[in-house]
């Protein structure tokens, strides 16, 4: 396995995280009540809990099935994406992301997301992506979609909400035997 290696798309780069993405991490993830709307966790909250996500990320570049990628359109950072929880029995791992709330609607998720998906199957020959989304998430259902994975099914009630309330939990997939036909 290569791990977190450098992607290029149309519009955007996918790099490794450093200790310099800190406090745009932090200002626009963890500062934005919008972005853990629908993911009900938020490892950006304070400057130390970010630098500590960063650090993690780093020290996981070492480790087999860890990816973690700052995404840049240009000079501008506008999220970050990810593949973790890699289970090399299975050959499964999980995918993640956050676009910048101002990104929003411009395809930078299914660009960046497809991307990714792509070098998983093919260039890391993992066999199994999955995601997962809150019910309400439009947004995020779409980007999955358009990344090549299938809704494959509803977690009712799976997810605690900011205020404290439960919310349902769509599961997505895609298996390299569908990515490649």
């Amino acid at each position: 396995m290569n791990g977190t290696v450098q992607i290029s798309s149309k519009r955007l780069l996918l790099r490794r995280v450093t200790l310099k993405d800190v406090d745009i991490l932090h200002h626009e993830l963890g500062c934005n009540p919008e972005m853990i709307r629908y993911t009900c966790w938020n490892p950006y909250a304070t400057l130390e809990s970010t630098r500590i996500k960063v650090e993690n990320d780093i020290q996981g570049y070492g480790k087999a099935g860890c990816y973690a990628w700052i995404i840049q359109c240009g000079e501008n950072v506008i999220g970050t994406i990810g593949a973790y929880e890699y289970d090399p029995e299975m050959s499964s791992i999980e995918l993640g992301y956050s676009i910048f709330q101002k990104y929003w609607g411009q395809g930078f998720a299914t660009e960046a997301a497809g991307e990714v998906v792509r070098y998983l199957i093919m260039d890391e020959r993992i066999n199994r992506v999955h995601a997962w989304c809150h019910a309400d998430n439009a947004g995020s259902a779409k980007v999955l979609a358009h990344a090549g994975l299938k809704q494959e099914g509803l977690l009712r009630q799976a997810m605690k909400n900011p205020d404290g309330s439960y919310s349902d939990q769509k599961i997505f997939g895609i298996v390299r035997e569908d990515y490649i036909s």
